[in-house]
């Protein structure tokens, strides 16, 4: 059995991604790691009372709106979920005793130590906000993974799935990859790939990617566990058609509402409360760089 620990903030994207990883997926978690401390912006960590007026000024309301629907949807969801719905973090954590460790440095000697204890032989990021860092970079004898939603090394960055959107790719990709120091640069270990739908949100889009990102873990964990050393490919970012972004600016978000784009649209809340299943049935799987069809992961 491999014990992996998965760290993300407390949105309502990753909450839907924890709650695939382990009621479709399978994948328990030894512990989840929730960032706190607010939100991390321009090399500062602002608490979420700080961060409304600077997002404010910087974004403005929509842009600003959305994060904190994300923000508060991770948190409040025992109060609006239906039964049989997607469950809390807290409603994981009591099912299928998940330890729920909240942290604002998970590579600080306080949390690397929780993991020591745990004997973690993985850990696994996604949507986190935090830059991992050694001593917890090489503590698991499996390293660390990132499940990032785009084909890297294309989209590098804050926000690829606004990106993605912004400049019209008609596919959305997700890539599991090793974390290193460098931010989106590690060993490529698998990529999957989707036909983006014009209806499609932003919301929608990064629950599909990562979604897409719980079978290419799946498939790398169960290998891991046969003793299997899963193939990996160097990545190059010098390939990359598209460089890394960091947070919007005003002029991309005036272009992503002019072009008739969307964060988010009621039914795609819905459809998250419910549970529905995010996989895109155009997912496939595609090799590092080249979009070569490989074997389909069984899912």
């Amino acid at each position: 059995m491999i014990r992996f620990a998965y760290g993300c903030i407390p949105s309502i994207m990753s909450l839907a991604f924890a709650n695939t990883l382990v009621r479709r997926g399978g994948l328990v978690p030894t512990s989840i790691l929730l960032s706190s401390g607010g939100l991390r912006f321009q090399k500062k960590r602002y608490t979420p009372a700080q961060v409304l007026p600077v997002f404010l000024r910087q974004f403005g309301a929509r842009f600003t709106g959305y994060n904190v629907l994300a923000g508060l949807g991770g948190t409040l969801l025992p109060f609006g979920a239906p039964r049989g719905g997607l469950m809390s973090f807290q409603q994981l954590s009591r099912a299928y005793g998940i330890p729920l460790t909240v942290s604002d440095d998970f590579s600080g000697e306080k949390t690397v130590e929780s993991l020591r204890r745990q004997e973690v032989d993985l850990v696994v990021t996604s949507m986190c906000d935090q830059i991992l860092r050694e001593p917890l970079l090489g503590l698991p004898r499996h390293g660390c993974l990132n499940i990032h939603p785009s084909l890297l090394p294309d989209f590098r960055g804050v926000d690829s799935i606004f990106q993605t959107m912004l400049n019209g790719v008609p596919e959305v990709g997700t890539t599991l990859h090793r974390t290193t120091a460098r931010i989106d640069a590690g060993d490529v270990y698998g990529q999957s790939a989707f036909t983006r739908a014009a209806s499609d949100s932003h919301l929608a889009l990064t629950v599909k990617a990562t979604a897409a990102g719980v079978w290419l873990l799946k498939r790398h964990v169960e290998a891991l566990a046969q003793g299997q050393t899963p193939p990996s490919h160097t990545m190059d970012v010098t390939r990359a058609r598209f460089p890394y972004r960091s947070w919007p600016t005003r002029e991309e978000l005036e272009r992503f509402h002019t072009a008739g784009q969307v964060f988010w649209r009621a039914e795609d809340f819905r459809r998250l409360l419910r549970f529905e299943d995010p996989t895109d049935p155009t997912t496939r799987d595609v090799l590092p760089f080249a979009g070569e069809p490989l074997r389909t992961a069984a899912r």
